[in-house]
């Protein structure tokens, strides 16, 4: 799928000049609702994916397929710009670069 659109309005609303609230979605139709109700960004972090895929809190558990699986899953729904908080980032710093590339894939805004 092509995410250029949607990462461009993200870049332009996080550059500007005014507060954002984004929407906390976990799922597809949570974010469907939230770009219906006109929020212009879903957050999507970590413990509410840990709850929402694996029903359990966040104990670093949750795998970053599992994590990138769901963010993909919500991108897809709709045309909401989508902002992750996945803090722990999988491990050491070559986790890290893996992380961001495979949540690029999966649609996830950057900036």
């Amino acid at each position: 799928m092509h995410w250029s659109e949607r990462r461009e309005r993200f870049r332009s609303v996080i550059e500007g000049d005014r507060c954002v609230h984004p929407g906390s979605v976990f799922d597809p139709i949570s974010a469907r609702i939230a770009e219906e109700l006109g929020f212009e960004v879903g957050m999507f972090a970590g413990s509410v994916a840990s709850q929402t895929v694996l029903g359990s809190p966040d104990l670093i558990v949750l795998s970053l397929s599992e994590f990138a699986d769901q963010a993909y899953r919500i991108c897809r729904a709709g045309n909401l710009a989508l902002l992750v908080d996945a803090d722990h980032g999988y491990g050491n710093a070559l986790n890290v670069r893996r992380t961001v590339e495979e949540l690029e894939t999966a649609g996830v805004s950057r900036r």
